[in-house]
């Protein structure tokens, strides 16, 4: 069948080392998108954070954000959401208590807030991603709990992976573990990790399913391209799921083709291969 909807992740995928869009990648989505074929941007990025990378792309498209709790067209509308409880939130807030300094809630707000953090956070977690990057969103608090007055769009605990690994088993072996879904996103050559806690079944394989539903696209005629674990139940649904070469070790399934590395334009070599010249 013809590829009719390109699903695609940006950190590490569209969005190289350099953190630049390739012309040649830019080049290759227009030449698909000529042709009548839908790109979707699917990222663990939140909205504000991915803008500027959406904006480099020479034409309007959906985007599919954290994580797949937002959804919104490309005229800008929002089509989806799903956030996590605060009821559910503040359980989970409890449960990982002991990593505050690495805990980050996202909260749908236009302003300072939309990043929030406690007052013991330290430079080696996300605080120092957010001072270089989001200072004007971020809000540091005495307390997290009093942050959360309406359903967060995910609380997220980033940092070097040994600081932060204890996130996973303290959440699937408490009681709240089952209403949240769990993914990890994990760059070895930068001593980073991103743990991210969102509503029970929100992923941005769901998220991605919910949208080919609503334009009539079965799963056959998508194209996903993706590099971590967080781009697993995407890969998963799509028809024809596509690695980077820049992959990490753990993610590769039977089957699954594999592109060039991000750094060699591989969403590009992808469309020619799979859409241009199929």
């Amino acid at each position: 069948m013809p590829i009719r909807l390109i699903a695609l992740d940006l950190d590490g995928t569209l969005v190289n080392s350099r953190w630049e869009i390739s012309e040649k990648d830019v080049q290759a989505l227009a030449a698909a998108s000529e042709r009548g074929i839908q790109v979707v941007i699917v990222t663990g990025r939140r909205p504000r954070a991915a803008a500027p990378y959406v904006a480099r792309i020479p034409f309007p498209v959906t985007t599919i954000t954290s994580n797949g709790a937002l959804i919104r067209t490309a005229s800008g509308e929002v089509a989806y959401q799903n956030f996590l409880p605060r009821d559910v939130a503040l359980k989970v807030l409890e449960t990982v208590r002991t990593l505050r300094p690495y805990t980050v809630v996202i909260l749908d707000l236009p302003g300072r807030g939309q990043v929030t953090m406690e007052d013991c956070a330290i430079p080696a977690g996300p605080l120092g991603w957010y001072l270089r990057t989001s200072l004007d969103h971020l809000l540091l608090v005495p307390k997290l709990e009093t942050a959360v007055r309406s359903d967060p769009v995910q609380i997220m605990i980033g940092g070097p992976p040994q600081d932060i690994a204890a996130a996973e088993t303290l959440l699937r072996e408490s009681p709240v573990g089952a209403d949240v879904q769990l993914t990890w996103t994990k760059y070895p050559q930068r001593n980073i990790a991103i743990f991210d806690i969102m509503n029970h079944g929100c992923s941005k394989g769901q998220a991605l399913k919910f949208w080919a539903q609503q334009c009539g696209i079965p799963a056959s005629e998508i194209m996903a391209m993706g590099d971590n674990f967080n781009d697993l139940e995407m890969l998963e649904f799509a028809g024809l799921p596509v690695l980077m070469g820049n992959h990490i070790i753990g993610l590769h399934r039977p089957g699954w083709e594999i592109t060039t590395p991000c750094d060699e334009s591989g969403v590009a070599c992808a469309i020619e291969r799979f859409v241009l010249k199929a």
